[in-house]
């Protein structure tokens, strides 16, 4: 269809990080594809849910092994820049050899080649790739802006 698809999942402490539930999630995304990418993000207590506490980098590492024993072959763990390690990198599941590296939003190197495979030993990436990286368009997620709804009480010209 034409559809490049991801699943992020927010890990939230005593909610969903149980290691049945991330098991039972990581086996169900790999029976589909293993090739799927996984961002598994970092809680962080805000506005109206402080009762857990934040997700910790081990935490995501826990999930990421997880994810790794289900079979997933492209595992990432946000929100913590730095602080988790190679999980924030991309690299080929054949060689090992590092593809991407980032640093939170960051892309620091980029070493796909045109047609989107290990420069190493030449596997394919599953992914949406450019003939060749032209820099990053933003280092920060993308918010849309939002609309301004006119004021009904501003007084009319």
């Amino acid at each position: 269809m034409g559809l490049w698809v991801e699943i992020v999942t927010l890990l939230i402490p005593g909610f969903n990080d149980s290691e049945e539930e991330l098991a039972g999630l990581t086996e169900f995304v790999a029976g589909v594809s293993p090739d799927i990418p996984w961002h598994v993000s970092a809680f962080h207590e805000d506005y109206k849910m402080m009762d857990p506490e934040n997700t910790q980098p081990r935490d995501l590492e826990r999930a990421a092994a997880i994810g790794r024993a289900a079979g997933l072959r492209f595992i990432y763990a946000g929100n913590l820049p730095g602080l988790v390690g190679d999980l924030e990198n991309t690299h080929c599941p054949q060689c090992h050899a590092l593809l991407i590296e980032r640093f939170g939003y960051h892309i620091l190197d980029y070493r796909l080649t045109p047609k989107g495979t290990c420069p190493k030993c030449d596997t394919a990436i599953p992914g949406r790739w450019a003939e060749k990286f032209e820099g990053q368009i933003t280092d920060l997620p993308y918010v849309p802006r939002l609309q301004r709804r006119p004021n009904p009480h501003a007084a009319r010209r």
